[in-house]
């Protein structure tokens, strides 16, 4: 879930925005700002519609995987029109001389100041991209039903993912995480390791060091590898003491053959395909399970939710606020179930935005479950999003930074999810109770604090492999070890190190999309909802600020949401917060209850806390 739309497109004629480190061209002579000014208004109205031409194409392929609709997106790419247009808009924005220019014109500009790759790497590069979300989106693992006898094939979407989330079946686990990561993991191995070669290839034709460095450069800073490894050293005592409250949680489901209490965790026991999320184990883990229950998946289906009334729901959490609503081209054109008429689709749930200012889709198989009602107002946040700063020039049209896109969807998801608001909805009936908010407190954790060194490790590897700090031979086996170290988690089965490439096996890998924006945008939600509690006159414990029908609340978000990416991070955050810096403490004071709960509860059943490594593991780079 969770990413506005990677296109591909994008790869290799548009995603070198941002350049603002590129060593200036010679050449320059144009010191006019008025001909500057009307040569990126002429570059908005030409290169705008050449985007949606690749857009609408890449929907059709992705909601129906023929090669029919592959091909369309190929003669898109490979007519060259784009990339012809774009080349000539770089070449020519390079003739101005921007020294006397105002700030805002040298920022446009500095959007345009990047080289694609030649036309044949340009090609090579969409085609491997294509087939790896085609090899993605359609593979299905197949066995021999141990019940029936009967074979029977399964997708990720929704079958996989169903039965990773369900609890106490070893084996199915076990099967599933190996079908999965041996089929398709395999398969991209290859594919991936050339989108490696081709993405620093043009990243350094950027001037950056490699592909990682232009990942991080996105948010402005030389020093985002201090930063995150900073950030995550503050929160790693609340993810040690959760990992160990879920270990016991684990131990006392599976048993003492299964689950060692002081190793790592299994990857394919943490209820989903990857270990990303774990909110899936809360029927195991929840604190006090005679409470009432907080999660109103049953009511759900009680109350005959389908998909369109999710998302309607979630429509209305926003117009509540003052926000703006959908528009109609959203209820006609968005994917928002699986189609039931054959079609193989890429099920993983994404923002578009089709650059026209009025064309914004949901693409999601949608289920009836609590998770997906929570996806359901996340993806809802990125068209917000979107559709408050449709006003700006191209460039603009992006968040502040990847982590403020994600953000924004998990704040508004994380107010929706409040017991207040579920009561006010009429899916849960739970009294006000501190047992019932510990248990709240616990879902929450394991939806946000579990995620946390995941996704530092999915990038902390990756930038390590762009820079070429890795073997080739050594990958799987240094991606195994990283998470070992950080993440306390392992494989289940040995994995071969020629032939594997675990971390190709989840979908933001497949779309060469970074993952460090959902590690920054936990951090960013905080301190937002701090702000926003404060806007709608909250009072007591950040947990429970709700803030439906809160137009003050909704005027705040929506004056951060206007700018788009047309003023640095930093200033978006300073005119939101009163704060430069992305912050650890509002993450931390909301969760202070809890931590105070997992150090009692894991002192009195004697966990250790922390795990012990193979001692073939390197020493972990963090320590507490």
């Amino acid at each position: 879930m969770e990413v506005v739309k990677i296109f591909l497109f994008l790869a290799f004629v548009y995603s070198s925005a941002l350049a603002i480190n590129i060593k200036s061209k010679k050449g320059r002579s144009n010191s006019n700002e008025d001909d500057a000014i009307d040569f990126l208004a002429n570059y908005d109205s030409e290169y705008g519609p050449l985007k949606n031409q690749y857009l609408i194409a890449s929907w059709n392929y992705e909601t129906n995987l023929t090669d029919e609709n592959a091909l369309a997106v190929f003669k898109t790419v490979t007519s060259g029109v784009a990339e012809a247009y774009y080349g000539e808009a770089s070449a020519n924005a390079s003739q101005f001389d921007s020294t006397t220019f105002s700030e805002d014109t040298k920022r446009q500009l500095s959007y345009l100041q990047s080289v694609s790759l030649d036309d044949a790497e340009s090609e090579e590069l969409n085609n491997l991209l294509s087939e790896m979300g085609r090899i993605y989106g359609s593979y299905q693992a197949c066995r021999s039903n141990p019940s029936t006898g009967i074979n029977e094939c399964m997708y990720l979407e929704p079958e996989l993912t169903e039965l990773m989330a369900k609890n106490e079946n070893y084996d199915d686990h076990l099967w599933a995480w190996q079908a999965w990561h041996d089929g398709v993991g395999r398969q991209l191995r290859p594919l991936y390791l050339r989108v490696v070669e081709l993405s620093n290839k043009q990243a350094q034709l950027n001037g950056y060091d490699d592909y990682g460095d232009q990942w991080r450069q996105r948010y402005e800073t030389t020093e985002m590898e201090t930063i995150v490894q900073d950030l995550y050293a503050q929160v790693e005592p609340l993810y040690k003491q959760l990992h160990a409250y879920i270990r016991r949680k684990l131990y006392d489901t599976y048993g003492a053959d299964k689950i060692n209490l002081r190793g790592p965790l299994p990857a394919h026991l943490l209820g989903d395909m990857w270990g990303r999320f774990w909110v899936n184990l809360n029927p195991i883990a929840i604190p006090y399970p005679d409470k009432p229950s907080t999660d109103p998946s049953p009511e759900m289906i009680r109350q005959n939710y389908t998909a369109e009334r999710m998302f309607r729901t979630g429509n209305d959490f926003y117009t509540s606020m003052g926000l703006l609503p959908v528009p109609d081209t959203f209820w006609n054109f968005s994917m928002l179930e699986k189609p039931k008429d054959g079609r193989e689709v890429i099920c993983h749930a994404t923002a578009w935005d089709f650059y026209d200012a009025k064309d914004f889709r949901i693409r999601m198989c949608t289920r009836v479950v609590f998770e997906d009602f929570q996806t359901v107002h996340h993806e809802l946040g990125h068209i917000q999003y979107c559709m408050q700063y449709s006003f700006q020039p191209l460039n603009y049209r992006a968040g502040a930074n990847d982590g403020f896109h994600e953000a924004v969807g998990e704040l508004m998801s994380m107010s929706f999810s409040t017991t207040k608001h579920l009561n006010t909805l009429g899916l849960l009936n739970v009294p006000d109770d501190p047992d019932v908010d510990m248990n709240f407190l616990l879902f929450q954790a394991l939806n946000t604090i579990s995620t946390l060194p995941f996704h530092l490790t999915q990038d902390t590897w990756r930038w390590s492999m762009f820079r070429g700090d890795i073997p080739t031979a050594e990958l799987n086996d240094k991606y195994w070890a990283e998470k070992a170290r950080v993440v306390g988690v392992a494989p289940p089965v040995e994995r071969d190190p020629t032939q594997d490439l675990d971390i190709t096996a989840i979908y933001h890998v497949c779309v060469n999309s970074d993952m460090i924006r959902y590690f920054m945008r936990t951090f960013f939600q905080y301190q937002f909802n701090e702000v926003l509690c404060q806007a709608a006159g909250h009072t007591g414990p950040l947990y429970k600020c709700d803030f439906y029908n809160s137009t003050a609340a909704g005027d705040a978000l929506s004056a951060m949401l206007k700018l788009g990416a047309s003023k640095p991070w930093q200033d978006a955050m300073e005119a939101m917060t009163g704060q430069r810096d992305v912050l650890a403490s509002p993450l931390l004071n909301y969760f202070e209850p809890l931590m105070a709960w997992l150090e009692a509860e894991n002192a009195k059943n004697g966990e250790y806390i922390g795990w012990d490594l193979p001692s073939t593991y390197e020493e972990s780079p963090i320590t507490s």
